[in-house]
């Protein structure tokens, strides 16, 4: 799902030949070619892998991990006019990493839309995942979105916001205006936001949003029309119905082919609540599986990223 706080952005350009398309992806990797590959997926539709790079990867690199970043194609910094936004071009471009990094099976870590994207991934070519990390990330589209509406009524008394809420509680639910109209409730309502953030996460935000790379890339959005935003909400909803995205089926897929699901989300998060953490520990199957931080949002690699990093670095160890 979409990330709307600013931080999702960076800069420039790396090419990148997929196996099956000859397009410019923005691929990064750090640490050592040896270490245990630990492929990031980003948030979105419409994301980027931004605030990871800047404030994470770096640090999971030191504990010895291969860590490979990119953006998808037709998002964040891999600008595309001929971007599909489907899940078969979305593997494709997975695969191609694999093949550019000479990698046969990688550890998983997908963060808010890149848990989906991850899951589904993980289902169709199981034998290219080892483990699966979901880190903020949804299980079923619609019980978000009415987790989101749920916690706005609860949270806000601002008569705009409430009247705000009732129009989208009006919209087809499958539609691209409900989903917008959520996420839109749950910026202004800073669901997405931790009220009492850490002194690190207080300064790995500050950093992040005075990173002259963030400057250059918000500009770029700017001069762009924000396409690498909008176009793949559009292209994700038209071609894979992403309103309705489920993959509690896939998860249990996974499960069966004895792949590690692990998931790691925040108290705070006010995309999801206790019930969404409880189906997934039902279909991991073990409670110590997955950490539910106290202090913590969407943000949780820098809003907790302390126990994020130990956590990752004792379950891909």
């Amino acid at each position: 799902m979409r990330q709307v706080q600013p931080f999702i952005l960076f800069t420039f350009l790396i090419a990148f030949s997929s196996f099956a398309q000859a397009q410019q992806l923005y691929v990064k990797t750090f640490g050592p070619a040896s270490g245990k590959p630990l492929l990031f997926l980003h948030g979105g539709p419409g994301g980027s892998t931004l605030d990871f790079e800047l404030t994470t990867a770096p640090e999971l690199a030191k504990k010895g991990f291969f860590v490979i970043v990119y953006d998808r194609r037709g998002e964040g910094r891999s600008i595309s006019d001929s971007a599909k936004f489907t899940f078969e071009e979305t593997f494709n471009d997975i695969h191609g990493i694999y093949k550019q990094y000479n990698i046969k099976s990688a550890a998983l870590l997908g963060h808010s839309f890149g848990g989906v994207v991850a899951g589904k991934f993980a289902a169709q070519y199981p034998q290219q995942v080892n483990h699966l990390i979901l880190a903020g990330a949804p299980l079923s589209l619609q019980h978000m979105f009415r987790t989101i509406l749920t916690n706005v009524q609860n949270a806000s008394k601002d008569s705009g916001l409430l009247k705000q809420l009732h129009e989208v509680k009006g919209y087809d639910t499958a539609s691209i205006h409900y989903s917008s109209g959520c996420f839109m409730l749950a910026m202004q309502a800073r669901l997405y936001n931790t009220g009492n953030p850490t002194p690190k996460a207080r300064q790995l935000y500050k950093e992040m949003m005075e990173h002259e790379a963030m400057k250059q890339y918000t500009a770029s959005l700017t001069a762009t029309n924000y396409k690498t935003m909008l176009n793949p909400v559009m292209g994700f909803w038209k071609n894979e119905k992403y309103t309705t995205l489920d993959i509690t089926t896939a998860l249990h897929k996974v499960s069966k082919e004895n792949i590690p699901i692990y998931g790691i989300y925040g108290k705070e998060d006010g995309l999801f609540n206790p019930a969404h953490i409880n189906t997934l520990r039902g279909i991991i199957g073990n409670e110590s599986r997955v950490l539910y931080l106290d202090n913590c949002s969407h943000g949780v690699f820098m809003d907790q990223q302390d126990i994020f990093i130990a956590s990752i670095t004792d379950w891909l160890k």
